[in-house]
């Protein structure tokens, strides 16, 4: 392969690959470095759920496993599917197939969209009453929790809807958070905030905090709110950096940095506790860690983007690849000509994140982000779901809107910032934008939130997400 040497020097030793990961293993925080919250602080303990795929099912089953389980309302839009959820009595199922364990969870209010016409969508609350509509509620309201509206404020708000319906899940609530909110993205692919920011929370002071969370749990929906836990992983959070509020530093700034002023400091260098500083940040935080299912850790922003940047490149090769040929994960192993795909995508890849501002001074980073050190990374994740079918190869299935412009999609925009054009990110991530539109009809290419193309077969074969990124077989486990 003389031909690719100036982008590619070949294989290290082998090894140096075994004893790779550990140079770049990212070390979680120390919680007692983050203040806690005091519960008198707190406006609400209500934490609020926006997405009912594997992933939100998952997380609201597991909260309501908690010792003292907080208040959890469940943000449905479709008045058919909450006729659904009450013709399965309020119950939130999860089943481990390590252990054959059926187990069912209640307690859940809900808020449903009832309204949404005109420029502000109208949601209404539903109590879990277990004993009659007039009596007692599960979790009764805080008088804080009530809007002039009569909706209930968002304090916390976890998303996991597909990254395209973000924008549009978000602009339906936005009214219901303020800067005191924080909001949980546990999804696939970058780029989502920079949208939010954009379309949906353009004022940073009234904005609210963001936390990330990176999900490498293998689950798949068995039927509407009945979730299969197939493979214990583990979800990394932190807090997303606003550069509006943390602009990142010029320069000037880096060349004496010695000398900055506190205030300074804090706006250009912001600690872990400084962007943990709101509340119910705070609260979430401890609330997710608390559970031994979910085996929730956080992680300074600076690790965290590392680590979601490790999974971008993952995703970027196994989800078009695996749409475009119609095959399980475990097909791009072995095969020198889709081998040399993959190389060709991770040059740019590795490229355009050994650029990234964010990234400028952190040690290491050419090395974790080089493309044989990518290479080794993403052949190990498509080793261990080698039986699994990516969530866009699902996508093209059930004819859906696929993630592609937040996932190779980011790297072409980010590669645009820097001058780098990446053709061969580009080339695919159109291909599979023109397989959909074949698939769907151009007049489905668009879809509004909270419409499904086959609503009747939802969930009908048991797809699995894996990392939000991948299917195992029904029945399989990675």
């Amino acid at each position: 392969m003389t031909e690719l040497g100036s982008w590619w020097s070949g294989s290290p030793p082998a090894e140096n690959l075994r004893n790779d990961h550990k140079k770049y293993d990212s070390i979680p925080l120390e919680q007692d470095k983050i203040q806690q919250s005091n519960e008198d602080e707190l406006l609400t303990r209500r934490i609020h759920i926006l997405g009912l795929g594997s992933i939100g099912t998952l997380v609201a089953h597991s909260l309501k496993c908690l010792p003292n389980p907080p208040p959890v309302s469940l943000i449905i839009h479709r008045p058919t599917m909450y006729e659904s959820f009450k013709k399965q009595a309020r119950i939130v199922r999860l089943v481990n197939v390590q252990s054959d364990v059926n187990d069912e969870q209640t307690g859940y209010d809900v808020d449903i969209l009832e309204n949404n016409d005109g420029d502000r969508p109208y949601w209404k609350f539903i109590p879990d009453t277990p004993n009659g509509p007039e009596a007692e509620h599960t979790s009764p309201v805080e008088p804080l929790e009530k809007l002039p509206s009569d909706e209930n404020y968002i304090y916390n708000l976890i998303v996991t809807v597909k990254a395209p319906a973000t924008v549009a899940a978000l602009r339906s609530i936005k009214h219901r958070v303020d800067a005191n909110s924080t909001i949980c993205f546990m999804q696939n692919g970058l780029g989502q905030i920079d949208d939010v920011n954009r379309e949906v929370f353009t004022d940073p002071e009234t904005r609210p905090t963001y936390m990330l969370g990176i999900v490498s749990h293998g689950a798949y929906m068995s039927g509407r709110f009945s979730v299969v836990h197939a493979g214990f992983g583990s979800i990394a959070l932190g807090i997303h950096r606003d550069t509006d509020r943390f602009p990142l530093p010029s320069k000037l700034v880096k060349s004496s940095h010695s000398d900055l002023s506190e205030e300074v400091r804090k706006l250009h260098y912001p600690t872990d506790e400084d962007l943990f500083s709101n509340v119910s940040s705070r609260f979430l935080l401890r609330t997710l860690t608390r559970s031994p299912v979910l085996s929730c850790a956080a992680f300074p922003y600076l690790d965290l983007l590392q680590l979601q940047l490790e999974k971008l490149s993952a995703n970027a090769i196994l989800n078009p690849v695996t749409a475009l040929l119609d095959v399980p994960n475990g097909a791009l192993l072995h095969n020198a000509s889709l081998s040399m795909v993959q190389r060709m995508l991770l040059a740019e890849i590795s490229l355009v994140i050994r650029g990234l501002p964010e990234l400028e001074g952190i040690p290491n980073v050419v090395q974790r982000f080089s493309a044989q050190r990518l290479e080794h990374y993403v052949l190990g994740v498509i080793s261990r779901t080698a039986q699994n079918s990516s969530s866009m190869r699902e996508d093209f299935r059930r004819a859906k809107q696929t993630e592609i412009d937040f996932i190779n999609g980011y790297i072409i925009r980010r590669g645009d910032e820097q001058g780098i054009k990446c053709a061969i990110n580009f080339l695919l991530m159109h291909l599979v934008k023109g397989k959909t539109l074949i698939q769907q009809g151009a007049e489905g290419a668009s879809l509004p939130y909270g419409v499904r193309r086959m609503e009747s077969e939802i969930d009908a074969r048991g797809l699995v997400t894996l990392d939000d990124q991948s299917t195992p077989a029904k029945g399989r486990i990675s």
